[in-house]
C-alpha cells in the first residue's frame, strides 16, 4: 500500500518540479488567451447591439 501513496506522491513531485521550470510564462499565456476571448466576446456585444438584436431571442 505505501508503494502506492509513494509512487503518488513522486508523481506530483515531479509535475510540481517541471510547473517551477515554467516559471510565470504559463500565466501570461493564460492573460493572453482570456483577453483575447474578452475583446473577441466585447466586439460582438457592441455589434449585436449595432444590428439591433440586443434583445432578440433565437
Amino acid at each position: 500500500m505505501n508503494k502506492i501513496w509513494y509512487g503518488i506522491g513522486d508523481f506530483f513531485e515531479s509535475i510540481f518540479e517541471f510547473m517551477n521550470g515554467i516559471g510565470d510564462e504559463i500565466n501570461y499565456f493564460y492573460m493572453l488567451v482570456i483577453f483575447s476571448f474578452l475583446v473577441v466576446w466585447t466586439s460582438k456585444m457592441i455589434k449585436h447591439k449595432k444590428d439591433g438584436q440586443e434583445h432578440s431571442s433565437s
